[in-house]
């Protein structure tokens, strides 16, 4: 099966609708979503709808939990920023949509073949990065989750795509930073960890959507790095009284 795997669209209707494109466009049967549906841009309503309307499986991130501090009268973890954009999507959705996106699940076994977290199999709000916070996440992964679904997992959170492989023989984590059209093949007896990057806010350097492609009958993961319309996204993001570094981030990649 050809499984379609995106984080983060972070209310970018442009982006989020160029990862769904490609999904079909490869023939992907499953779409998975790490979380982080909504926040920073300027579309939270129409993001929810189009992956409710995709069918796609979906978590909550650190966003979506965000939701839920508001209503109960809580401050968000979160940068100024973040905040800011959080408290712009909680009054941009209504309550079914406010109440759906809060009640979806931390983490979860897809199929029974692989694992998906927001931010890592330790916490869901732990970022990866380094070598060495990987090497704690495989730790969970492995000793915390039981097999088979503990050889693989994908995560967001960072909003930038990268490749963690753990051998255990070896006792060693290896890690790669994803170019374009990149594609592992998936070797027994390893555990791997991929991060999808965002279709919403890459931060990789590249203003893209990105996604990754999971084939579970060749076992191979394949990353995207997608064009799209970055202007249309950013000026709604003006145009909606978000901060307007938020537009000018997407235009970066950063």
């Amino acid at each position: 099966m050809l499984y379609g795997i995106f984080s983060d669209p972070h209310s970018n209707l442009e982006g989020l609708q160029a990862a769904l494109e490609e999904c079909r466009k490869a023939g992907a049967e499953k779409l998975v979503c790490c979380g982080d549906i909504v926040g920073y841009n300027a579309d939270p309503a129409a993001c929810v709808d189009l992956v409710r309307g995709n069918n796609v499986i979906c978590i909550r991130g650190n966003h979506e939990r965000g939701l839920q501090d508001l209503k109960n009268g809580l401050l968000p973890p979160m940068n100024a920023y973040a905040l800011e954009a959080i408290r712009y999507s909680y009054e941009k959705l209504d309550e079914e949509r406010r109440s759906w996106l809060v009640s979806l699940p931390d983490e979860l076994l897809v199929d029974g073949i692989f694992y998906v977290f927001h931010g890592s199999p330790f916490h869901p709000d732990e970022y990866i990065f380094e070598l060495v916070e990987a090497a704690y996440a495989f730790r969970a992964l492995v000793n915390d989750y039981p097999p088979p679904g503990n050889s693989l997992c994908f995560i967001g959170h960072t909003h930038v795509c990268a490749a963690y492989a753990f051998d255990p023989e070896g006792r060693k984590v290896q890690g790669s930073e994803v170019a374009e059209d990149t594609t592992y093949l998936l070797k027994p007896g390893y555990h791997y960890m991929f991060n999808a990057g965002s279709c919403g806010q890459y931060r990789g350097g590249k203003p893209v959507s990105s996604l990754v492609l999971f084939d579970s009958d060749h076992m191979t993961v394949s990353f995207r790095l997608l064009p799209y319309d970055v202007e249309k996204a950013q000026r709604k993001v003006l145009e909606s009284g978000l901060p307007p570094f938020l537009a000018l981030r997407l235009g970066q990649g950063r």
